[in-house]
């Protein structure tokens, strides 16, 4: 989506960070790092660095390179380890589903080293049609739904009215663990005043199809094609254990699919890189 590990407009600095001319070892930081991917990746390309995978889950990595360390475990005991010492953070898809994404932001800064720099991505819970217009998503939920009478999926499906039923999964799941202090990753990094935004884009990936002017759009399509019905399985559990019937989550699936199959969505993602001052700027 990006053109690579990291976006282009910081390969130089990249370099710099990782490759020190005065043989020092940088340190790359992959936090929420789940199967690190991207670290262990970050680690064959910069064999002089140093580079660590921290998650809360358990995570096992069979041909993972020397230069790479996961360290398991909560950010709060974690991170702090690290204050002062990273050459690049990268945090990928954590921010909205932590308690506290402001403390989060803060605490990644603290890591940093000056001039280091942090690249924070996170997905977005909106769905677009291929004119790039917001797709209305059909919350059957609030239509007063028993889930005791058979006949309601059969009465909520002629009730969509063209609203999306792949638009309602994602609003549910995005409402139900996106933290209610969550704020734009930029508006986060603005906040700390040690940190200097270089650059923040939106990408909009095409699900099932290339999309229109989308760079790398098949493979994108392909790929999120492939999570999204993924993700749907892997669900499924947490809507029934939220009260919704199995019937309902079939309906609610078999339209999903559909729509997928036929219809040319895009999702949203946001991209920021910023760098750490020298000293921080009095507000």
């Amino acid at each position: 989506m990006i053109g690579g590990l990291f976006p282009v407009g910081v390969s130089d600095q990249v370099d710099q960070l990782l490759n020190d001319a005065q043989g020092g070892q940088g340190t790359v930081l992959d936090v929420g790092c789940g199967s690190a991917i991207w670290a262990t990746n970050m680690a064959k390309i910069f064999s002089r660095a140093w580079v660590v995978g921290l998650d809360l889950n358990a995570q096992e990595f069979s041909d993972a390179p020397e230069n790479f360390e996961f360290i398991q475990g909560d950010l709060d005991q974690t991170l702090p380890k690290f204050n002062g010492r990273a050459s690049i953070v990268h945090c990928r898809c954590v921010a909205q589903h932590v308690r506290d994404p402001q403390t989060l932001v803060l605490m990644l800064s603290q890591t940093l080293r000056p001039g280091g720099l942090l690249l924070l991505a996170d997905g977005d819970w909106t769905v677009y049609d291929q004119h790039k217009k917001l797709v209305e998503p059909f919350k059957w939920w609030n239509h007063g739904i028993t889930n005791s009478n058979p006949a309601e999926p059969i009465v909520l499906e002629k009730d969509a009215c063209g609203r999306s039923w792949y638009a309602s999964w994602l609003d549910f799941f995005g409402n139900l663990t996106r933290s209610k202090d969550y704020r734009p990753i930029e508006e986060l990094v603005k906040n700390v005043d040690t940190l200097t935004v270089l650059d923040s884009h939106r990408y909009l990936s095409p699900i099932n199809w290339p999309g229109e002017g989308i760079e790398n759009g098949e493979d994108l399509g392909r790929i999120l094609n492939i999570n999204q019905r993924d993700f749907f399985v892997g669900a499924k559990e947490i809507a029934l254990q939220a009260g919704f019937s199995h019937e309902m989550v079939e309906v609610w699936g078999r339209h999903y699919e559909a729509e997928i199959d036929s219809g040319h969505f895009y999702n949203l993602w946001h991209y920021l890189t910023a760098q750490k001052r020298e000293t921080p700027i009095n507000l």
